[in-house]
């Protein structure tokens, strides 16, 4: 779901999306989620792409990604992840969210 243009988390504009449904019953993946503002949801993986500057201008360029998990549920699917191996082969950034 790409919210790009949508302005800046107004129930009206979010409405039609039907994202109390989506946001709970479904996978979504959202670009743009600040857009969602007070309906961004508690628990949520946060996933963000990154090209490294370095190879910008190369015809194979590295990227990064970051998993950044929020909530109890989301911390423990990731740290299972990285127990079980399934990071072993990458190069890993892990960001605990920061308690408030």
């Amino acid at each position: 779901m790409d919210l790009y243009r949508l302005s800046e988390g107004t129930p009206e504009d979010l409405e039609p999306l039907n994202l109390d449904f989506v946001l709970k019953q479904c996978i979504c993946l959202i670009e743009w989620s600040s857009r969602l503002g007070t309906m961004m949801p508690s628990e949520r993986l946060e996933i963000t792409f990154k090209i490294d500057p370095d190879t910008m201008e190369e015809e194979e360029n590295t990227r990064y990604l970051t998993l950044t998990p929020h909530g109890e549920r989301w911390i423990k699917l990731i740290e299972t992840i990285k127990e079980e191996g399934y990071l072993d082969d990458l190069i890993v950034e892990y960001e605990e969210e920061e308690e408030t």
